[in-house]
Formats: structure tokens, sequence, C-alpha cells
């Protein structure tokens, strides 16, 4: 940011886990998140584990991402503030 011409003013990690919830959209944040992956991941992964991947990400499949009762949502975003010199 310094380079681009800006004062860093602060700093911060925002820590996320939500574990135990019945919300729709635990699961269409997993489906998403693992759609946007699969493209990066495909090359590097076993048959047999593309295919589950690919059973995961299928909507109709009853192994189907969604209709899973165990997902857990764990993440880290880092912010920041900042200010034009």
């Amino acid at each position: 940011m310094t380079a681009a011409g800006f004062t860093l003013e602060g700093e911060r990690t925002i820590t996320v886990s939500i574990e135990h919830s019945s919300s729709d959209a635990i699961g269409r944040y997993a489906l998403n998140s693992l759609r946007r992956m699969r493209s990066a991941v495909a090359d590097a992964l076993s048959v047999e584990d593309l295919t589950a991947l690919d059973q995961l990400l299928d909507t109709d499949s009853p192994h189907s991402i969604l209709r899973r009762d165990d997902l857990v949502v764990r993440t880290e975003r880092a912010v920041w503030a900042a200010r034009r010199t």
C-alpha cells in the first residue's frame, strides 16, 4: 500500500468460526467456495478425489454438500485501513 502512495493506519485480522448452525447460508458458502477451488485443484487430484468433489458440487446428488449437516465455516480475513499520503 505504501508503494501505491498510502499510509497504513491500522491492520486487523477478522476470524470467523461458525459451528452447529442449521443455516442454509453455510452450505451455499461451502458450495461456492468449492466451485471456485475446483478448477485450480482438478489437475492435482486423483480420479477418485475429483469424483468425490464433483459429487459434493452436484446439487442433485444425494452426496451434495448442501445435504450435509456437519459443515463448519472457519476463515480469516486481513483488513487494512489506509489513507492517501
